[in-house]
């Protein structure tokens, strides 16, 4: 594919990168948006944006150091410059961002709405980044499917329907931010089409990138994992008290 979007000099500027803060700008934008449906501060979401996607690179780095601290001490601007998002800084990262929410007193729920379809928009885009960096090869295959991407011919372009799918699920969500009935339910909306797109993925994934565990001889322990937040993302659609009128249910 296109690995590397530009050189500058000495300098190369890869695709992913360059797709993935494209990415995050417009997410934090709709996370603001977001922000403004829900009538919670604007200035308190992109804070905790910001925060948050900083503090996700930050610890990376620290976990990554800490890993290989020996390799650290040879090649240190290497490892500094190394793009992987490690999982324990991400975890870290959203937990200083839910100690950013605790902090400004945001609610839970509206806050989570807001910033629900932008997580998703960020997930497209960093799949589109993956897709252009020729990564995430999917299982091969002589469908017409396998020959959309000419460079990865015969193989299922993973990386493609997760981004498209991802897409359309941010739509869906932030259409349905603007007619709610009650906080929690756009956030749950989206943790449920999130599962049920990566579920559906993972069926066009190389079987030996996916878990050989199965629960029951049926599903594997990633697919009852996934169905178990899908069920769970639905749960925020019961009433939980009185429905408030369209337009009127934020106005305290």
């Amino acid at each position: 594919m296109h690995p590397h979007l530009a050189r500058i000099g000495p300098i190369t500027i890869p695709t992913f990168g360059a797709v993935a803060a494209l990415g995050l700008v417009l997410a934090i934008l709709l996370a603001a948006r977001g922000a403004r449906v829900m009538r919670i501060s604007e200035d308190a979401v992109w804070n905790l944006c910001l925060f948050t996607a900083a503090g996700t690179l930050i610890l990376s780095r620290v976990v990554i150091v800490v890993q290989v601290w020996k390799a650290f001490l040879h090649y240190p601007l290497y490892i500094l410059t190394l793009p992987t998002v490690t999982k324990f800084g991400l975890l870290l990262a959203l937990l200083c961002g839910v100690g950013y929410v605790f902090f400004k007193k945001l609610p839970w729920l509206r806050t989570a709405d807001a910033i629900a379809p932008a997580i998703l928009l960020l997930q497209a885009s960093l799949h589109l980044g993956t897709l252009f960096s020729g990564d995430d090869l999917g299982a091969s295959t002589t469908s017409p499917m396998g020959h959309i991407i000419r460079a990865d011919d015969g193989y299922h372009p993973v990386a493609l329907y997760s981004a498209v799918l991802s897409l359309l699920a941010a739509a869906i969500a932030f259409a349905w931010l603007h007619r709610e009935a009650q906080a929690g339910e756009t956030f749950g909306l989206s943790l449920t089409m999130a599962a049920l797109v990566r579920f559906f993925v993972d069926e066009f994934r190389p079987t030996y990138v996916l878990p050989d565990t199965f629960v029951g001889g049926f599903l594997r322990i990633d697919q009852l994992l996934l169905t178990l937040l899908a069920a769970a993302g639905l749960c925020f659609f019961f009433t939980r008290g009185k429905r408030l009128e369209q337009g009127a249910h934020y106005a305290q």
